[in-house]
Formats: C-alpha cells, sequence, structure tokens
C-alpha cells in the first residue's frame, strides 16, 4: 500500500500540473470546409506496391472559389490485399487557401480499392493534419474526407492554431 501511495502522488501532481498548463488549454478548433469537383490523377507513375498517383484539384474553401485556391499531392500504394482486397496508400496532401503562403499539410494513411484512383464513392477518411504555413502556421489537427462520387469531395479541417 505504501508504494502505491508514493507512486500515486507524484503522477497525481504532474496530472494536475500538465492539465493546468497553457499548451493543453488550446483546445478552440478552428473548421476549415474544403470542396473540389470528383478526382481524377493528372498523373500515375509505376504499378503495384510503390505506385504514385499526382493530383492538381483546383477547390472551393467555405462555399468560395477563388484563384490560387487548391489541393496538390500524391497518393503511394504501400501494400496490396490488405483488408477485403484492399490497397493501404501514404497521402501527401497539400492545401493552398489563395496566397500560396497559407498552406495546410496532410499526411497519414488509408484503405482504398485496387482497382480506383481514389476511395470508394460514398466512404470517408479521417488523416493528420501535420503542420501549416502563413496564416495556419503551427495548425495541428485532423481532417474529414469524404468522396460523394460524381459529386465531388468535401474535407472538413479541425485545426488547433497556436496562441
Amino acid at each position: 500500500m505504501k508504494l502505491r501511495s508514493v507512486v500515486a502522488v507524484p503522477l497525481l501532481i504532474i496530472g494536475l500540473v500538465v492539465a493546468g498548463s497553457p499548451v493543453q488549454a488550446a483546445t478552440d478548433r478552428e473548421v476549415v470546409r474544403v470542396y473540389h469537383q470528383a478526382v481524377t490523377p493528372t498523373a500515375i507513375s509505376g504499378s503495384g506496391i510503390g505506385m504514385v498517383r499526382t493530383f492538381f484539384i483546383p477547390i472551393a474553401v467555405d462555399g468560395k472559389a477563388a484563384d490560387g485556391q487548391y489541393l496538390t499531392g500524391t497518393l503511394t500504394t504501400l501494400a496490396e490485399n490488405v483488408t477485403a482486397g484492399q490497397e493501404l496508400r501514404a497521402s501527401n496532401l497539400t492545401f493552398v487557401f489563395g496566397d500560396e503562403a497559407d498552406q495546410l499539410v496532410v499526411g497519414g494513411i488509408s484503405l482504398y480499392p485496387p482497382s480506383g484512383a481514389t476511395l470508394a464513392p460514398g466512404t470517408k477518411t479521417v488523416r493528420p493534419v501535420i503542420g501549416g504555413s502563413g496564416k495556419y502556421d503551427g495548425a495541428r489537427g485532423q481532417v474529414v474526407s469524404r468522396n460523394y462520387g460524381a459529386d465531388g469531395w468535401t474535407h472538413t479541417f479541425r485545426i488547433v492554431l497556436p496562441d
């Protein structure tokens, strides 16, 4: 019993210090909504594991299309026949918001149908926002991407920006 008390009290103190820190207090999330038309790769190289699909797609942000807003990136096949015959692909996506300095960068992995260039219509994936620049400098969070087939895509970012 004494050992539990000796361990529990310092852990409780550490938990109180961390919970009260300014880093943990930043929970206000900014929501950015992006829409674009159905996706067709601009280039494909290789086949099987290592296949790379490259994209460049104009986007609308929070319902407004404007010059200089686009999504560019790559999907790389990392493994085949993973879950229910799907492929595992890594993403490297950059969303540019009008000014080239204002970017959000997305990474992560998702499962894809082996014959499809993108996620299957009617599905979604959640990926990490791994950084940002310009007005998104220091961003962290996630994006939920949904494929609506011929009706296009939405990407809903929920990010935290440093104070």
